[in-house]
C-alpha cells in the first residue's frame, strides 16, 4: 500500500518509536477495492460543436438512453461531419477502480457482465485491452450479446454529453455477487447508473452487494449519475444512502437535484443526515468535502477560518473522519478547496475528474484499515474510535484535488501511472 497523498514514509510507519510493532504476517493480504459497474465502452467524439447536440438528440452535460439503432444513426451523422472518434474503456466505477490501483499500488476487482465472445477491433476487445492488469476481470460474468456503448461527445470547452446503449451491461444478477469477495474488500463501490432501471438484474445485484458489505462492516461508496437520473430517483437514492452508504460522491448539479440546495456546503450538510461522508466536485470552483468526527478527536485547522453558507465551516477540517455510529459525540466537519494550481492551463477533459477525486479518498479509507492491521499499536489508532480515514479531511481534499487535476489536463478519464509529487504542505 502506497501512502495516500504522496507524503514521506516516516508518517506511515513510525518505526523509530519502539512501541509500534509492524504485524509482518499482514503483508501478503490484498487490500483491494471492489466495484460493481455497467461494463461500458466510451465511444468518444471530440470537437463536437455544442450547436450539434440537439440534432444528435443529446443534452449538454447529461446522459440519455439510446437504442442500438439510434446510436448507429448518430455515428453515421458523426462520420459525415468527419469528427474524430475513438474507443475508450469507460464506466464511472471502473474509472475509480483503475485510478485506485495506480494511487495505492493495490489491486481492484470489477464485477459486471461482459460478452462471452470477444473479437479484435471490437468495443469489448478495447475494454479488456485498456483495463490495467491490476484490475481483476476474473469475476465478470460472460453473457451472449453486445457490450454497452456510451457515446461521449466532447464540446470544445471540455464538457461531455452522453448517449448510452446498455447492451448486456445490466444482465449481471444478484446471484452472481461473490459474497466472500465482498466481505473481504477494503471498500465496495457502485453507482446510481446500476440502479437506474429497477427491472434489470444489475439493480438487484447492486443492492445485494451493498447489503452484504454493510452487514460485514465494509465501507460502501456510492456515486451519482447525472442530475436527470438523480431527480427521477430522488426518494430511492435518499433511502439507499440512509440504509447502506458511508461515502456519497457527486457533482454540484447532482447535489442540488438531491437536496434542493445549490450551495455545496448546505447540500453536503443535508446529506450528512443520511450518510457518513460526502464529496462534491464543483468544476472550476473546486471541491467540497464533509463528514463526521467525534468531539474527543477533533482537530482545529491551522489555516485561516472561512465562512460561507456555514459560518467558520472549516474550523475542524484537520480532523480525521469517523463513521457517525462510531462517534459517542458526533460533530460535523467541512472543508472546501479551490482547484489545484488554479486548474490546468488547458482543460482537455472533464470526464472522470470526480471519479479521480473519489479514488484518492477511497485510497485513504483503505489505508487506515491497512495501517490499523499492519501497525495495530500505532498512535494513529490509540483512541477508542474507529476512524474512517487515515488523513485529515483537509488533506483528503488536497489529495483528491491533486488527482483530479491530472485527469483534467489529460485526454483520458483514467490515470495511466502514479501521479508525481505535489507542493502541498503535510497536515
Amino acid at each position: 500500500m502506497r501512502f495516500p497523498g504522496i507524503r514521506k514514509g516516516k508518517y506511515y510507519f513510525p518505526v523509530t518509536e519502539k512501541k509500534s510493532t509492524i504485524a509482518t504476517n499482514e503483508w501478503s493480504k490484498p487490500w483491494y477495492l471492489l466495484g460493481l459497474d455497467e461494463v461500458i465502452v466510451d465511444l468518444e467524439i471530440h470537437g463536437c460543436p455544442e450547436s450539434l447536440l440537439p440534432e444528435l438528440g443529446l443534452i449538454c452535460g447529461e446522459s440519455v438512453q439510446f437504442s442500438a439503432e439510434k446510436i448507429a444513426r448518430l455515428l453515421e451523422r458523426v462520420r459525415e461531419l468527419g469528427l474524430e472518434v475513438r474507443y475508450a474503456a469507460g464506466g464511472t466505477a471502473s474509472n475509480t477502480l483503475c485510478n485506485y490501483t495506480h494511487l495505492s499500488g493495490e489491486p481492484a476487482i470489477l464485477l459486471g457482465a461482459i460478452p462471452e465472445t470477444i473479437h479484435p477491433h471490437t468495443p469489448a476487445f478495447a475494454y479488456v485491452a485498456q483495463t490495467p492488469k491490476a484490475v481483476s476481470l476474473d469475476y465478470l460474468v460472460p453473457i451472449a450479446g453486445e457490450v454497452g456503448i456510451a457515446v461521449t461527445c466532447f464540446t470544445p470547452d471540455g464538457e461531455r454529453s452522453f448517449a448510452v446503449a446498455p447492451g448486456i451491461s445490466g444482465n449481471y444478477g444478484p446471484d452472481d455477487v461473490p459474497e466472500d469477495v465482498v466481505r473481504k474488500a477494503s471498500v465496495v463501490l457502485t453507482s446510481v447508473y446500476c440502479l437506474a432501471n429497477p427491472n434489470r438484474p444489475i439493480a438487484k445485484a447492486a443492492l445485494r452487494m451493498m447489503e452484504i458489505a454493510h452487514d460485514a462492516g465494509v465501507p460502501v461508496a456510492f456515486g451519482m449519475g447525472t442530475s436527470t437520473i438523480v431527480r427521477r430517483m430522488h426518494d430511492e437514492i435518499l433511502s439507499i444512502l440512509e440504509k447502506y452508504v458511508n461515502i456519497a460522491a457527486m457533482n454540484a448539479r447532482e447535489a442540488e437535484a438531491l437536496t434542493g440546495f445549490s450551495d455545496p456546503l448546505l447540500a453536503g450538510n443535508a446529506l450528512l443526515d443520511r450518510t457518513d461522508a460526502v464529496l462534491i466536485t464543483e468544476g472550476a470552483r473546486g471541491l467540497t468535502m464533509c463528514g463526521y468526527t467525534d468531539e474527543s478527536v477533533k482537530r482545529a485547522t491551522r489555516d485561516g477560518l472561512h465562512s460561507g453558507a456555514i459560518e467558520n465551516y472549516n474550523q475542524y477540517e484537520y480532523s480525521r473522519l469517523v463513521m457517525r455510529h462510531f462517534c459517542p459525540n458526533p460533530m460535523r466537519v467541512f472543508t472546501h478547496i479551490h482547484p489545484y494550481l488554479g486548474g490546468p492551463q488547458k482543460l482537455r477533459n472533464t470526464n472522470g475528474a470526480g471519479d479521480a477525486a473519489l479514488a484518492a479518498f477511497l485510497h485513504d479509507v483503505a489505508a487506515t484499515r491497512y495501517h490499523a492491521e499492519s501497525v495495530p499499536d500505532s498512535k494513529k489508532h490509540s483512541h477508542d474510535i474507529r476512524f474512517l480515514t487515515y488523513s485529515s479531511l483537509s488533506r483528503n481534499a488536497q489529495y483528491g484535488n491533486r488527482v483530479a487535476y491530472e485527469v483534467l489536463r489529460n485526454n483520458s478519464p483514467r490515470l495511466e501511472a502514479p501521479i508525481g509529487n505535489d507542493k502541498e504542505n503535510d497536515s
